[in-house]
């Protein structure tokens, strides 16, 4: 008889985003814990007074609810935010890798985006990044990625990770920009 596995905590529910606002606030705004609860809850209430909670757990949050989220809910700890790769869906890897790095050089700066491919559909934050490698602030442990295993364009099999540039945010806490 096969041998059945439990579902892990976040396996069943899409709260990704959520949970990506809240890990860029801890590093942006250098938050407590309870201050992560709050915006955790806040997030969800925000969502229920919408109506709109039942459906983002169990479908996600799409990029322009993310954009509210961010803008109405977490505008305290993150005030600037904008999307530098917006109208620019075809940016190639080393363009958006070379102004990843740059913006990152700064202290209490993430970049929050969607990744897509064969093995995922999440959103994540990014903390760090290097010539060879991206590094994550992820809900579900995801680490890094090889640099030559991402694109940004189509995901292949040699290049499973598709960072998705259009689904991209530049999170700091320096001013009160918002694209």
């Amino acid at each position: 008889m096969k041998r059945k596995k439990p579902y892990l905590q976040g396996a069943l529910d899409s709260l990704c985003a959520v949970y990506a606002v809240v890990n860029a606030a801890k590093i942006i705004a250098e938050t407590t814990e309870e201050d992560d609860y709050k915006l955790f809850n806040d997030i969800l209430a925000y969502l229920q007074d919408k109506d709109i909670l039942a459906k983002s757990l169990s479908e996600g949050i799409t990029l322009g609810l993310l954009g509210s989220i961010l803008k109405d809910v977490a505008s305290q700890k993150i005030t600037d935010r904008h999307m530098p790769f917006k109208y620019r869906p075809t940016i190639s890897l080393d363009n958006f890798w070379s102004d990843i790095t740059e913006f990152l050089k700064e202290k209490n700066r993430v970049v929050l985006m969607a990744i897509n491919g064969y093995s995922w559909d999440h959103w994540s934050v990014v903390r760090d990044i290097n010539e060879n490698q991206i590094f994550f602030f992820d809900s579900r442990k995801l680490r890094s990625f090889l640099r030559s295993r991402c694109t940004t364009i189509k995901a292949t099999k040699n290049r499973p990770h598709l960072l998705c540039p259009t689904h991209t945010y530049f999170l700091s806490k320096e001013g009160n920009r918002d694209e």
